[in-house]
């Protein structure tokens, strides 16, 4: 028997046989065409990606009657529009043209470019976003080359799959029935992979580095999707155990589903609201499903993935009209443009934005980000600004500011906003003059000055991620320093203690919408910190809020008390765990 250790991203237990899916990698030979040829090879070209978007589209339908379609269509959908994406095309047309490249070799040039572009930003996002480009990249020759896949579909037994890496579209396309759950070398809890996994209540285990040559086909596998473990060749005594384990999960997941619309008071009524963080249109319906409270964080760069142009201000504000609208009696947060040359450099390419300098800033992490960019292109504050403004009048909408480093940035936009509002006054179009404006806290310099901003904004959203990595100085993505990203460093939680502390004081909303809400190892942590509202994503609404349920405030004070005694992130969160199986069950943390 031998225990291997990854990251887990989908929970749940799986116990089966294994089957090793080999790499569906391609060698696309060098081959140069003729000039007489390049019109083919365009045409050839175009014919795959209409082909690639018709079998997206199918998949869709797939996964929409599989039940799964507030999670993987959104995804599909950013698919469809990279196929669609100017800049692409340009990019492929050229290499035939000019390189005189066949289809498939400058398909398979171009997108390693970008590929490789993506992997050397040092960015989270986009390093999550590279299994997307794979699977785009493998549809296309695919469709060019008449290569098939590997057909899953001839299985007759139930097996757990082991790869190297597994694209979203292989994910979402998995018969449930015989592919019982899945462990690859490589992954993240925030790839899409791993998010279409945690749809289908695909018990899964990413990162394991060389467990696709260290297991092979027929081995019995145990998938531990909550301590992010597999056991291979267990004896019968572990084989027992995790009988027992995946049937008591099993009966925990029925139960969280019945009670998913319970509101999630303390025991002794402390009353505590529990929203959803979401990133498409097509989410908003999985808002209600799960139980949700409302909106606490809907981003807004799906506006520009893919487009062509810049999304105007009626675009914006159709996409905000229809959460509202779903959700008439419940708050919906918008987050303005959150992004900068470090994700969607085409941006500048494409768009119309003269901002050459962006492409190659050094580190972009820290450079002209979300806030940042809205202030070198005001146009595009605007358009959104009003686009908020006027969804406002529709229901319960807040406006949210994501990466503020000082002061100054808020009153600017809310000189903008005040501004906007007038216009729109004047013009006869409806708006709510009391709508809420506040920020993300991201950045260490506003959470230790917190009180700084209690005069300009009506409320705040702790962004743990952010606020993690810029405190401690650590990449999550960067495997030798990734081992010290740990969201229970003293340091951090003081922060959050602070900002949660200075919201009560001054009567202001504070909100965490990063990781850590989303984690039953902190939710009882926040809650004794005086947290009111936690923003999660939809699946896990129901856990959080069972959780919640099951606890005192005052026993969840003495919680956080005791937790600020300790000096390591370690103890803390063996401490946390320890709190934890008091109140849920022992396999429902990692």
């Amino acid at each position: 028997m031998e225990i291997l250790k990854g990251i887990a991203v989908s929970p749940g237990f799986a116990i089966g046989e294994a089957f090793i899916l080999g790499s569906e990698e391609s060698v696309i030979p060098r081959r140069f065409i003729s000039v007489d040829e390049i019109d083919s090879e365009f045409e050839r070209f175009h014919a795959a990606v209409e082909k690639a978007k018709s079998d997206i589209r199918d998949l869709q339908e797939k996964v929409k009657a599989d039940e799964i379609g507030y999670e993987a269509v959104p995804i599909f959908d950013a698919h469809i529009m990279i196929l669609a994406d100017k800049s692409l095309h340009e990019e492929v047309l050229n290499r035939i043209s000019k390189n005189r490249f066949s289809a498939e070799y400058a398909v398979s040039r171009s997108l390693r470019k970008y590929e490789k572009a993506f992997s050397k930003m040092g960015d989270s996002y986009l390093a999550q976003r590279i299994s997307d480009l794979h699977d785009i990249e493998r549809r296309l020759l695919r469709a060019l080359l008449g290569e098939r896949k590997e057909d899953l579909k001839q299985l007759n037994r139930q097996v757990i799959l082991v790869a190297h890496d597994l694209t979203p579209s292989q994910t979402a396309s998995m018969d449930r029935e015989h592919v019982i759950g899945f462990a690859t070398d490589v992954g993240g809890k925030t790839g899409h992979t791993a998010i279409i996994a945690r749809a289908r209540e695909l018990p899964a285990v990413v990162g394991l580095e060389t467990v696709s040559s260290d297991v092979s086909s027929g081995d019995t596998l145990i998938i531990d999707g909550n301590r992010g473990i597999i056991v291979v060749n267990p004896d019968e005594k572990t084989l027992d155990t995790y009988r027992r384990l995946a049937s008591d999960f099993h009966n925990f997941e029925v139960s969280l589903f019945s009670e998913k619309d319970i509101p999630s008071d303390t025991t002794d009524g402390r009353k505590i609201r529990v929203s959803a963080n979401i990133e498409f249109p097509n989410e908003i319906e999985s808002v209600t499903n799960m139980g949700g409270d409302g909106v606490g964080l809907y981003r807004t760069e799906f506006l520009y993935v893919g487009s062509e142009t810049v999304p105007d201000e009626e675009t914006h504000f159709q996409a905000y009209k229809q959460a509202v609208a779903a959700l008439p009696d419940m708050k919906v947060t918008i987050r303005t443009l959150d992004l900068g040359a470090d994700k969607f450099f085409h941006l500048e390419r494409d768009m119309g934005m003269d901002d050459k300098s962006l492409l190659n800033e050094k580190n972009p992490v820290l450079g002209c980000r979300a806030i940042r960019y809205f202030a070198r292109h005001p146009q595009l504050m605007k358009a959104q600004v009003r686009a908020i403004c006027r969804a406002s009048a529709l229901g319960k909408v807040n406006l949210m500011l994501p990466m503020i480093c000082c002061r100054e940035e808020v009153e600017k936009v809310r000189e903008v906003v005040q501004r906007e509002q007038e216009a729109l006054d004047e013009e006869g179009i409806d708006f709510d003059p009391d709508m809420p404006v506040g920020i993300m806290v991201e950045v260490p310099s506003v959470a230790i000055t917190i009180e700084n901003y209690m005069d300009l904004c009506d409320f705040f959203s702790i962004g743990t991620n952010d606020l993690t990595q810029y405190t401690i100085a650590v990449d999550r993505t960067n495997e030798h320093v990734a081992n010290l990203y740990r969201p229970a460093n003293p340091a951090i939680l003081k922060l959050i203690q602070n900002v949660i502390k200075a919201g009560e004081d001054y009567g202001k909303p504070v909100s965490v919408c990063g990781e850590m809400a989303s984690d039953p190892t902190f939710t009882l942590l926040l809650l004794g910190m005086g947290l009111k509202h936690f923003s999660v994503s939809p699946p896990l609404i129901p856990e959080v809020k069972k959780l919640i349920r099951s606890i005192s405030y005052p026993e969840a004070q003495e919680i956080a008390r005791e937790a600020a005694g300790y000096k390591t992130a370690r103890e803390i969160t063996s401490f946390l765990h320890n709190v934890l199986r008091k109140y849920q069950p022992d396999w429902s943390f990692n």
